[in-house]
């Protein structure tokens, strides 16, 4: 059944703008239309058409991205009305197709940041700010996942005492994030999602005051050192060691850089 699905997958990705069954799935990898369906949703957690549409809204985000056309986009791939379409990407893609095509030229037009005049908050994330992190930070991801895979995870991990993800709020927006687990009883804390690259402007500025506040947190969860993972020789690597790491070991490739708290 794997092969089947596997199969499968490759079938509806090249024909996301083509209308088809359920019955016409199962007969294409040759199982009955009950058995194809129960097994798709226990090895995937989805229905088939649960998936279809998934794949079918993020190919239209795509191309709303690139300046498509929404209502264009939504019938070239089977949805009937602007409504439906709307609602479909809401629940998937977790803003509007328009919000969404909002947010590329956002990022198109972002300005620069006045040190001089700006007013720099920095303090743990909180979930009013998908919407700046999205538009700023995690710029690949949706709405729905920075939500579920980033801020309610970070939130509960501070809750629980085990990390905390601080965000830099620059006049009332969100624009850089540093995250920090700690695990378990050990006490380490590490940064992850940590690529950050020396501009030579005002973001090094923040980024030091991110880390600055991160120390500050790191005392309150009785974390002594940071760590933070970076491959050897990257632009990462060599901007932490600026901010003040040092090389503890390395391992496959990868350095880990430390910082007494």
């Amino acid at each position: 059944m794997e092969q089947a699905i596997i199969k499968e997958y490759k079938f509806i990705d090249e024909h996301l703008c083509d209308e088809f069954s359920l019955d016409e799935l199962a007969h294409f990898v040759g199982y009955s239309s009950y058995h194809f369906a129960r097994k798709f949703k226990e090895m995937t957690g989805k229905t088939v058409m649960e998936y279809v549409r998934e794949k079918r809204i993020f190919a239209a985000a795509d191309e709303i991205k690139a300046g498509a056309n929404i209502c264009d986009t939504a019938m070239k791939y089977g949805f009937d009305t602007h409504a439906g379409f709307t609602k479909a990407f809401t629940s998937i893609y977790g803003c509007t197709p328009a919000q969404c095509a909002q947010h590329t030229r956002k990022l198109c037009m972002k300005g620069a940041i006045d040190m001089d005049k700006s007013k720099i908050v920095i303090r743990p994330v909180c979930k009013d700010d998908v919407q700046d992190l999205w538009e700023n930070v995690y710029i690949a991801m949706t709405p729905r996942q920075i939500m579920e895979e980033k801020v309610l995870p970070a939130i509960e991990r501070l809750n629980r005492g085990e990390g905390v993800e601080l965000v830099a709020q620059v006049d009332g927006r969100a624009v850089m994030s540093l995250p920090m687990v700690k695990p378990f009883w050990i006490p380490l804390g590490v940064l992850f999602d940590n690529n950050y690259t020396l501009t030579g402007g005002p973001e090094d500025e923040i980024m030091e005051k991110l880390l600055e506040e991160m120390k500050n947190q790191c005392r309150k969860l009785n974390v002594s050192t940071l760590i933070s993972p970076q491959r050897e020789g990257s632009e990462s690597a060599k901007a932490f060691m600026h901010f003040g790491f040092a090389e503890a070991w390395k391992s496959d490739g990868w350095v880990y850089l430390a910082m007494s708290v």
